[in-house]
Formats: C-alpha cells, structure tokens, sequence
C-alpha cells in the first residue's frame, strides 16, 4: 500500500533556489553596465572624431586661403573666429620665418571658441611652409619666370 503522502516529498519537480537567481541577476547587470560603457566610449569616440574633422577642415581651408591669395603673411600671431555647423570656432594662425630664404612657417591651430576665462585649446593644428609669392619685375636666380606659393610642386 502507497501513502500520498510520500508522493509530496518527490523532487522531479524542481526551481531555481534564490541564491542561483541572485547570482544571474548580478551576471546580467554586470554583462549590461560593461555593454553601456562600451556604447558610452563609442559614442564619445564617435563626437571627437566629428570635432577633429571639422578642425582639420577648417585648417585646412585657412592654409588653402593663404596659398591661393598669395598672401606674403607677417611675422606674428592672429586670432580670428568662423563658424562652422552652428560651432564657433578659434583659429590661431602663427607666421614664423622659414628655414630657407624667402619662406614662412605658418602653423595653424583650430579649436572651439572658449568660455569667458577659460583657456584656449586646440582640437587640430596643421603646420606648412610658404614660398615667397612672385611678383612682376622681381628677379631670381634661376630666373624661370614662375613664384613658388608654398605646397610642394611636381619634380618630374
């Protein structure tokens, strides 16, 4: 003769203790925080990049500026502002003498305009050297006729 009261005590039935479900829970949460940290880094990855291309951009364009219009720059700093995408932004443009006759350095830095009383900091800064422009009736040894602008030319 079987009691019912045995068959209570089987345990093919069985669950997930407390313990076992707390630590899953932590597992997961812990899984979750390394994921949003990630997707965190990523995206602020992601916002750098955008802000150095635009710098590079805008550097880049302050040189071509200076090339195309032959421009003979002073010796010295000058600081202007351009927005750009709804962004303010500083460039710091500085002119040194070249390492060869008739050439200047310019090294232009960009980075957003700052706060009041904060400090200025670039996000790009390019660096060039430009040729002395040609000018009519200007002789040089050499004497082909044509003024270097800066930029590198062809040597074929």
């Amino acid at each position: 003769m079987k009691m019912s009261w045995m068959k209570t005590n089987n345990y093919s039935q069985r669950g997930f203790t407390l313990i076992e479900v707390l630590v899953a829970v932590v597992i997961l949460s812990l899984a979750a925080l390394v994921l949003a940290n990630a997707f965190g880094g990523s995206a602020m990855g992601f916002s750098r990049m955008q802000e150095r291309t635009a710098a590079w951009l805008i550097a880049s364009d302050k040189l071509v500026e200076l090339q195309v219009y032959q421009q003979w720059p002073g010796i010295g700093t000058q600081d202007e502002k351009r927005e750009q995408n709804d962004v303010e932004w500083k460039i710091r443009t500085r002119v040194s003498n070249g390492p060869y006759p008739d050439t200047r350095r310019v090294d232009i830095e960009v980075g957003p305009e700052p706060e009041q009383g904060q400090e200025f900091y670039y996000v790009y800064s390019q660096g060039s050297l430009l040729g002395k422009p040609f000018t009519a009736g200007a002789t040089g040894a050499g004497g082909s006729g044509q003024g270097e602008t800066g930029g590198g030319g062809n040597a074929n």
